[in-house]
C-alpha cells in the first residue's frame, strides 16, 4: 500500500513458477540504498507496469480473530481499487462490522457502535491500503518521504527496513532481503482508549494473480486489543465492481 498525504487526499488491504522468475529478477547483491530496495520489491512482485494494469482486486475468505474471552472466527471479503478506494467486510456469529474509504472519506458501520465517520489517522490507515504495494508511491512527495533503516530480522530472516512518514503517521516496511517481498508493516497509531499503539501487519502466502504477486495470508496485532489471522481463499482482479459499495450507506 503506498501512503498518500491527507494534506492531498482508515487487512486491514502476493505458483512456484512465478516465484521463481520474481526472484531472478532480483539483485544478486543486497540491497542497500532506499531507491535500490524500493525497485527490487517492486519487481519482486511484477514491476510497476503490472500493478499499473490492475483495476480491481476482490479477496474472500475467513479470518479468526484472538482476544482475551477467546477465539472469534467468521468470513471476509474485501474489494480495493488501487491507490483510490477499499471496501472491506467481517462477519460472524458475534458481531459484523463494514467499513469503506470512498477516495474522500472514510466510514465504517457495526453491530455494537453503530455507523461512524473514520477520521484522523484511521482515515489515514485505511487510505493507505488502498494501494497493492507500499513503493507504489516512491519519487512523489504526495505519498511521503523514504528513508532507510537499520536491517532487521523477522522470522529469522534477513530484512531490509523503509520508513514511509507520511499522512502524519511513519510506516516501517521490512522487505525480506532474499525474495525482496514485504513481510510485515508497523506504525504507531493512537487507539481510542489505548493511547498509542504499535500495530504490526505480517504478509505471507504470496501467489501470483493477473501478473501481480498479492499476500493471501495476513496477521495483524493489536498489543492490548485483539489478534487477527486472515486467509483469502479467493482472489479476483479488474472484474466488475459496484462502487456504491465504497459510500457511505
Amino acid at each position: 500500500m503506498a501512503f498518500r498525504s491527507t494534506r492531498k487526499w482508515t487487512g486491514t488491504i502476493v505458483g512456484t513458477g512465478v516465484l521463481v522468475l520474481a526472484l531472478s529478477a532480483a539483485p544478486s547483491a543486497l540491497a542497500q540504498s532506499v531507491e535500490e530496495i524500493v525497485e527490487a520489491s517492486l519487481e519482486a512482485v511484477g514491476g510497476r507496469q503490472a500493478l499499473a494494469a490492475i483495476t480491481s482486486v476482490r479477496q474472500v475468505g475467513g479470518f479468526v480473530m484472538s482476544t482475551d474471552y477467546g477465539d472469534i472466527e467468521g468470513d471476509t471479503e474485501v474489494v480495493i481499487i488501487p491507490n483510490q478506494k477499499i471496501y472491506q467486510d467481517l462477519d460472524s456469529d458475534f458481531f459484523q462490522q463494514t467499513g469503506a474509504w470512498n477516495g474522500a472519506a472514510g466510514w465504517q458501520s457495526d453491530s455494537m457502535q453503530g455507523m461512524t465517520d473514520v477520521t484522523g489517522e484511521q482515515a489515514a490507515v485505511l487510505a493507505a491500503q488502498t494501494s497493492l504495494h507500499p513503493f507504489e508511491g516512491f519519487g512523489d512527495p504526495a505519498f511521503g518521504e523514504y528513508s532507510k533503516l537499520d536491517d532487521a530480522e523477522v522470522g529469522g530472516r534477513p530484512h531490509h527496513v523503509v520508513q514511509i512518514a507520511a499522512a502524519g503517521l511513519t510506516f516501517d516496511v521490512y522487505v525480506d532481503a532474499e525474495t525482496y517481498l514485504v513481510s510485515r508493516i508497523a506504525f504507531d497509531t493512537n487507539v481510542p482508549q489505548m493511547g498509542t499503539v504499535r500495530i504490526t501487519s505480517d504478509l505471507e502466502g504470496y501467489q501470483e494473480h493477473g501478473g501481480v504477486m498479492l499476500p493471501t495470508m495476513n496477521g495483524l496485532a493489536i498489543p492490548g486489543a485483539f489478534s487477527i489471522d486472515t486467509t483469502y481463499d479467493t482472489i479476483e482482479v479488474n472484474g466488475e465492481v459496484d462502487h456504491n459499495i465504497f459510500e457511505k450507506p
